[in-house]
């Protein structure tokens, strides 16, 4: 599942939401950039690109899934399938009061996540590069804008970040925020032990006991889902001969002291927010 071209499933809505989310902080830095009357180097080449593959994958899913297909009203992408032409237009329909920017569309949604009980998307290898692609060009893009130091931009940084970090860990299911979803465990592996005992030992540096294993713990818990940054914020020390850190909760000013990069992170979290809406 995860799919574009997959069979109609409830976790389709949960990638809709997501990738819904994704277009539409897409659209609020190039709203930024006309807004600024930015100089002609401050291209857009690289988020019109990830846009354009990502409206694709939202047809092809709303083609797959009549449920999705039969949301009133249509999504904004509907009447804007590139953005490199149409900058101007994408600024008219912002600035309209009456156009909800997408945001009814994606309520709707929400209602259908909620429903089928599927709130985490679970992305495909294919649709996991396209959206880090996405972010990675909206960083890329938010630096480019914040470099100019217009007043405008210190409010883009303003409402950026992720106030605090938690991790859960049910029955298998590894969540972050309780938005992020890493990879299901099976039960007695190690991954699984290694939870159970962190859970057990919070806050506290404490030597797991393992099955044999030929991995090192922190390929184990790449394994899982946790990325660099994942592993940086809830186990700061993770080592056979060292220890084990775990720390179940960290706030952004922790991670700030410690030089955490948090930015992609922040952003994929917001994405994943049902309550969070991009200012436009």
């Amino acid at each position: 599942m995860g799919t574009a071209n997959s069979s109609t499933s409830s976790n389709d809505f949960a990638l809709a939401r997501l990738l819904n989310n994704t277009l539409l902080a897409i659209i609020t830095f190039v709203r930024k950039a006309e807004e600024m009357d930015l100089p002609e180097d401050y291209e857009i080449d690289e988020l019109n690109r990830a846009y354009v593959l990502l409206v694709n994958e939202l047809e092809n899913l709303y083609e797959h899934n009549p449920k999705l297909a039969e949301i009133r009203p249509e999504p904004f992408w509907k009447q804007f399938d590139v953005l490199k032409t149409v900058s101007w237009r994408l600024l008219g329909y912002l600035d309209d009061p009456e156009q909800d920017k997408g945001q009814a569309h994606i309520r709707k949604l929400d209602k259908l996540c909620i429903i089928s009980g599927s709130e985490s998307a679970e992305l495909s290898p294919k649709l996991q590069e396209l959206t880090n692609n996405a972010f990675e060009a909206i960083i890329y893009y938010r630096q480019k804008l914040n470099d100019t130091r217009l007043d405008i931009n210190q409010k883009i940084e303003e409402s950026w970040y992720i106030p605090k970090y938690w991790l859960d860990y049910t029955d298998g299911t590894i969540l972050i925020n309780d938005v992020l979803k890493l990879k299901k465990t099976h039960i007695g592996s190690t991954i699984d032990q290694l939870l159970e005992q962190a859970f057990k030992n919070q806050n506290t540096l404490f030597t797991p006991k393992l099955p044999a294993t030929a991995r090192n713990l922190s390929t184990v818990l790449s394994s899982a889902g946790f990325t660099l940054v994942l592993r940086q914020l809830f186990f700061p020390t993770v080592s056979m001969r060292k220890g084990v850190l775990f720390r179940p909760t960290i706030t952004f000013e922790q991670a700030t002291r410690e030089d955490i990069e948090t930015t992609e992170l922040d952003l994929l979290l917001k994405l994943l927010d049902a309550d969070h809406t991009f200012s436009a």
